[in-house]
């Protein structure tokens, strides 16, 4: 079944998480590989690229944090310890000054990468109807010359509003390769993907 608009989650964007990614984003700059046919390098466009990235994995680490906190965050101290790091196995990696594993996110033995939008702030319109609106929905883009080594690839695409982000939904392993792209990359139309709150079933405590 066709993924719907009433599939995505908006969150906010707030000013922790915009200060937060400026911050790590203005110290990898430094450290970034200047991959060809990836735009400009130039210091501040660069930084805004990386922000980007960096607040699509911080909105979702929201996302994950609100369920875990509304199933275990009423629970003693001891007994939720047990339950997040031995059961749940969640972690989040942010990597500086060297390549990550490929993704950023894990939970038990599934790994989680985020893939933020870059090129342009899209209204929910555009994401089902393309940024001309000319009925071809937004894809999930996973560079094909990136280290690709996730369970699981989320797409997240900052909204024209400039206050919300949009968890789109995301594929289960790398989709098809789309070898005739300029920058050739696994690709996947929104509509194709899973549903966000499928992604929550690894993050339950199974007994």
């Amino acid at each position: 079944m066709p993924l719907e608009k009433k599939d995505l989650i908006i969150l906010p964007i707030t000013d922790e998480m915009r200060n937060t990614a400026r911050y790590v984003a203005e110290k990898r700059y430094l450290f970034e590989y200047p991959r060809i046919g990836y735009g400009s390098y130039e210091k501040e466009t660069h930084i805004n690229k990386i922000i980007t990235g960096i607040l699509g994995e911080l909105v979702f680490l929201e996302y994950i944090f609100n369920y875990l906190d509304q199933q275990y965050g009423a629970f003693k101290p001891e007994e939720r310890w047990i339950i997040l790091h031995k059961k749940v196995c969640f972690s989040y990696s942010i990597v500086i000054g060297k390549f990550d594993n490929g993704f950023e996110f894990k939970v038990k033995d599934k790994t989680i990468d985020i893939k933020t939008y870059e090129n342009n702030k899209v209204s929910i319109n555009q994401i089902f109807k393309g940024l001309k609106l000319n009925g071809r929905p937004l894809n999930l883009f996973v560079d094909k010359n990136q280290v690709s080594n996730a369970d699981y690839y989320v797409q997240v695409f900052l909204l024209s509003d400039e206050k919300n982000a949009c968890l789109a939904g995301y594929s289960v392993g790398l989709p098809q390769l789309a070898d005739w792209m300029p920058n050739p990359a696994y690709t996947k139309t929104v509509p194709d993907l899973e549903p966000m709150i499928k992604i929550l079933d690894e993050f339950k405590n199974y007994d």
